[in-house]
């Protein structure tokens, strides 16, 4: 007890604590005691002693200021009855020198106030008695005992006065506990009432006030289109939906992620946010390398260095017009022989030396398919030589070749073959020249046309002699010092030399070692090769040549430029290809409200391999302009090379059917089409190609079944039979039934039910066929819901093929 008092020695809590113990005595080691100590004690039972009336409940304060009255009443009562008990505690306080001590202790360290001292006489009073009450369990009645008024007096004051407190006493007293609402997280179990404790609410620091720094927007900007509304937001220091909004006001519907590339719709947008906006265009400008274009840049150059070149011919003709045969005749070669069904599919490329000079000729297809070389051949040409059959006369074909001479603004000179064949008619072709704008020479026109014969050779000299006086005419002149530029005729991947392209140079020389960016792609020369595949080191304008060392296949018809290096090659080749991706996300998708109503097309997949990139462009454009309103092609992949064993895999992943166009399947790649069974077609003329595929496509439609009625029967009775069921007794009252043929059921006008015949009767043996007139037992298939007067309509299905 003395030990839990040393260490609660503070002030008022010394108080509290004793009262504590009175209330609830602490257990006191036993100490052992004498005879004569127990005798004395059994004497003094009977006698009555004075008791101390414990005061009633209190409040804290006041029952640790009450000790105080307590010891001096102790003090006064000196003469008491009680003189015995005193000297019996003194004697026990003598025996118990630990408790003394430990009171002596508290004593010394509570000496400077008055009421500590009461207090401690009060405890060792307490500690004597409480042994007493234990040991002889007798109920004490206390007596009142009668303070002094002084002492009231003094203990009102004392209660009067504020009591000294420790911080402990100014702790904050629990909040009472207020019921919650039972919320989701009760629901759930997530909160625990029990543990629920009151903390003390933290005072909420005053943050400082971030500063509002004004947005100054710029009211000079330079952009590069095409360029997103995000970006230009940004730019502008806006926020993208209020450009929006704006445009939306102005009936422009966009979203945060399309482009711009309309300059005045992009500088009417600053003006509304007061912003100029300028459109920058150096970018542009080093990714074209130089603005102009191959006659300007010839036009430009210093009179010193221009010298003549070879004029540029191409011939360009309805399919079967004898182009080809022509360019043989000149030549003295036979090209036709090495092409498939001796039709051109090729762009063809030659330089040729005759006796009024040198001169190059293009070979164009004639076929429809062809357009696109065709366009080539014509942006390229100094001077179109348009081929026409004297016994044929103008074709579909001949007038493409006439519009499109007339678009790249070149002259023409017309070559009327076959004059050596029966039927030729020259009067027919100059007045079908004249209904197209072409008034030829022999009716006052200015159009040159030349009676001439591929096979005889026939007017062949006046043909190229015509060809060097236009083209004298024309004077063609070109810069042989400055770097090449020119255009991509033809390109295809060799298995030993990687991507080969035909190119023909227009102005400058090309060497070897030149750097060159072509669309958006790159190369570094490492080869040139002329005509007849013979090595050279460089090759001049109006030249046509292969070349290596290309980093991709380049596209047919795009020009090159030499650059400095493969360095600024490679940047300029990879801006490029990033411009192209922008402009690409600028597509979009159309989306109409029709489209949801239209019905689900079948889609045919197709996978393309050509020998050129030419060919593959001419055959892709040739299969999608295949129309058709029940199914749609879609090209999974085209391009140039052989069938390989990724091209077999890939196709059998989509479904798709390989194309080849004047290619081979790998050696190895056999037995992976075995296995899994990948359709592929080869071919080497174009338009056996577009109606396999045509054939294709309608073959994946469904067939469309067609119902015709065979015979018809009325059921005039019902019999049931225990083993078979429900059999209808029908006469025939049209055509003839058979067993096993299709049936309707119909029962007033309308159709019932759509099935079989299982088994047919005629009195009790089984027929095949039952004709009109005569009567009947009819089994059917799993119905048995069969009623009187029901008729019985026999039918056959044909299914028929549709048409795209």
């Amino acid at each position: 007890m003395a030990k839990d008092i040393k260490l609660n020695i503070k002030n008022a809590q010394i108080a509290e604590a004793l009262k504590k113990f009175s209330k609830k005595p602490a257990a006191v080691k036993k100490t052992t005691r004498t005879k004569k100590e127990k005798e004395v004690e059994i004497d003094e039972e009977p006698k009555k002693r004075k008791a101390r009336i414990a005061p009633a409940k209190k409040p804290p304060i006041e029952e640790a200021e009450k000790p105080k009255a307590k010891v001096r009443v102790k003090k006064e009562e000196v003469e008491t009855p009680k003189a015995e008990e005193i000297k019996e505690q003194t004697t026990a306080k003598e025996k118990k020198p630990k408790i003394a001590e430990k009171t002596e202790e508290i004593k010394e360290e509570t000496q400077p106030t008055k009421i500590e001292k009461k207090e401690f006489l009060e405890e060792e009073e307490e500690e004597v008695e409480t042994p007493k009450k234990i040991e002889i369990e007798q109920p004490i009645k206390p007596k009142e005992i009668e303070k002094p008024k002084a002492l009231i007096k003094e203990d009102e004051e004392i209660t009067s006065k504020k009591a000294f407190k420790t911080p402990k006493d100014f702790k904050a007293a629990k909040k009472p506990e207020t019921f919650k609402s039972f919320d989701s997280q009760a629901r759930q179990g997530l909160r625990s009432f029990d543990e629920e404790r009151w903390r003390k609410k933290r005072v909420a620091k005053h943050k400082k006030k971030a500063q509002e720094i004004p947005v100054i927007r710029p009211s000079h900007l330079k952009v590069r289109i095409p360029i997103s509304i995000k970006d230009l937001a940004s730019y502008m220091k806006l926020k993208a939906s209020e450009l929006i909004q704006k445009l939306f006001m102005q009936g422009v519907v966009v979203t945060i992620n399309d482009y711009l590339e309309d300059e005045t719709t992009i500088q009417l947008l600053g003006h509304e946010f007061n912003c100029q906006i300028d459109i920058d265009v150096a970018e542009e400008k080093r990714l074209q390398i130089t603005e102009m274009s191959i006659k300007e840049e010839i036009h430009d150059s210093d009179e010193k260095n221009l010298s003549s070149r070879p004029p540029i011919i191409t011939f360009m003709g309805h399919v079967d017009h004898g182009k080809t045969s022509l360019i043989d005749a000149i030549r003295s070669s036979n090209i036709a022989a090495a092409e498939a069904g001796q039709i051109t599919q090729h762009i063809g490329a030659f330089n040729v030396k005759t006796k009024f000079g040198a001169i190059t000729i293009l070979d164009t297809p004639g076929h429809e398919a062809f357009s696109e070389m065709r366009s080539r051949g014509a942006n390229v040409t100094d001077i179109v030589i348009l081929v026409v059959a004297g016994d044929e006369g103008i074709k579909d074909q001949t007038l493409e070749a006439i519009s499109k001479a007339k678009e790249a603004n070149v002259p023409i000179v017309v070559a009327i073959n076959k004059c050596d064949k029966v039927g030729f008619d020259a009067e027919k072709i100059y007045r079908q020249l004249a209904d197209h704008d072409l008034l030829p020479e022999p009716w006052g026109g200015t159009t040159i046309c030349v009676k001439c014969s591929a096979q005889t050779k026939e007017g062949i000299d006046t043909l190229l002699e015509m060809i060097s006086l236009q083209s004298e005419i024309i004077e063609l002149k070109a810069n042989k010092n400055t770097r090449a530029r020119g255009s991509i005729l033809e390109s295809q991947m060799h298995k030993g030399l990687g991507a080969v392209a035909t190119v023909l140079i227009l102005n400058g020389t090309l060497k070897a070692n030149d750097s060159i960016v072509f669309s958006d792609k790159w190369g570094r020369v490492k080869t040139i090769h002329d005509q007849y595949n013979n090595l050279i080191s460089e090759a001049g304008p109006s030249i046509p040549v292969k070349i290596t060392g290309l980093s991709d296949l380049a596209e047919a018809g795009s020009e090159f430029i030499v650059v400095a290096n493969e360095k600024e090659a490679k940047e300029l080749a990879e801006a490029r290809r990033e411009k192209m991706k922008t402009q690409a996300l600028q597509k979009a998708k159309i989306f109409s409200l029709e489209s949801l109503g239209k019905k689900e097309k079948k889609i045919f997949h197709v996978m393309i391999r050509a020998d050129v990139q030419g060919s593959l462009e001419a055959l892709k454009q040739s299969l999608l302009k295949i129309k058709s309103t029940k199914v749609d092609l879609n090209i999974v992949s085209a391009e140039v090379g052989e069938i390989s064993e990724s091209d077999i895999r890939l196709a059998y992943a989509s479904k798709a059917v390989i194309l080849g166009f004047h290619t081979k399947i790998e050696s190895h790649a056999e037995p992976i089409i075995k296995q899994l069974k990948v359709i592929i077609k080869q071919h080497d003329i174009i338009y056996h190609v577009i109606d396999e595929v045509r054939e294709l496509m309608r073959s994946i439609l469904d067939k469309v079944p067609e119902e015709h009625d065979t015979g018809a029967a009325k059921v005039i009775a019902l019999f049931k039979a225990s083993q078979l069921g429900l059999i209808a007794g029908c006469i025939v009252t049209d055509g003839t039934i058979k067993r096993n043929s299709l049936i309707r059921i119909i029962r007033n006008g309308e159709v019932v039910k759509k099935t079989k015949v299982n088994s047919l009767k005629r009195v009790k043996e089984d027929v095949k066929e039952v004709k009109s007139g005569v009567e009947c037992g009819i089994l059917l298939a799993d119905y048995t819901d069969v009623q009187k007067d029901d008729i019985i309509q026999a039918y056959d299905i044909t299914y028929l093929e549709q048409e795209l």
